[in-house]
């Protein structure tokens, strides 16, 4: 694996969320991977392994950072579904490109 590349992806990464933590991208992460289809809260909370309250935290500043929505779920109004928003989605395909891909 080429350490430039990770190292891209971090600094890419960092100048588009506001919270630059392991787990903030990671989280970020997670959601591009269930894109288009939305993602529970407490499906993140599991897959981040981080706290509801963390995951509250982190989730607010990708908000915040335009990169995804959140919204009461369709099927259950106690429950949030999470998004990528279009930024979000601008982003993901930025990560994608050909540049940022990581070879053995």
């Amino acid at each position: 694996m080429k350490t430039h590349n990770l190292i891209k992806i971090f600094e890419t990464l960092e100048k588009r969320v506001l919270s630059n933590s392991y787990k903030a991208f990671k989280l970020l992460l997670i959601i591009m991977s269930t894109d288009p289809n939305p993602v529970h809260v407490k499906e993140l909370v599991r897959m981040n392994g981080t706290s509801a309250m963390r995951t509250s935290k982190l989730l607010d500043s990708l908000c915040a950072s335009g990169l995804i929505t959140v919204i009461k779920s369709a099927d259950d109004m106690r429950k949030k579904d999470v998004t990528l928003s279009n930024q979000g989605r601008k982003l993901k395909e930025i990560l994608e490109n050909a540049d940022y891909k990581i070879k053995n």
